[in-house]
């Protein structure tokens, strides 16, 4: 599993993440990987929503916390994917639309390992499920338990 199991490299590439963290050298015009990689964590957590039916607000809640997370963390020193886990998680308990977190496991297990069959209930899972509970608490940790606010869509 990618991500979440934070048991392969955080860069794709397999190198270790430089503190330089702009990719060209150029005008800055291009994104840097923090821009993209939280892109792409923002799909994840929308297509996992979309899996898991929650509804809007919660799904954008969890965008939020995730970001408002990384506005105060390093996107190198936290792993994005088990971070955005338990934003799903978290938003899904602020916005009163409890999920299961075998279920927040299975469903991004499986946009990890398409195709796969749902993990079985072993030390892998409960080591990911530890993960994802403890994530939640420093994520609460980090946001001074501000995780109420007001969508701007609402």
């Amino acid at each position: 599993m990618e991500g979440p199991s934070c048991q392969v490299p955080a860069a794709q590439d397999g190198e270790a993440r430089r503190v330089d963290r702009r990719e060209s050298g150029g005008s800055g015009t291009e994104p840097t990987r923090d821009t993209r990689t939280h892109f792409r964590v923002c799909r994840f957590i929308m297509e996992t929503g979309v899996k898991l039916g929650m509804r809007t607000v919660p799904m954008t809640t969890a965008c939020v916390l995730y970001h408002r997370f990384f506005q105060r963390a390093s996107v190198w020193v936290y792993e994005p994917y088990l971070v955005a886990m338990s934003c799903v998680y978290l938003a899904g308990k602020v916005e009163e639309q409890h999920i299961r977190t075998r279920d927040i496991i299975n469903v991004s297990h499986r946009y990890f390992n398409k195709g796969s069959a749902p993990l079985e209930c072993d030390k892998e899972f409960w080591d990911l499920r530890d993960s994802v509970v403890q994530c939640e608490l420093l994520i609460l940790r980090q946001l001074n338990f501000h995780v109420s606010f007001e969508h701007p869509h609402e």
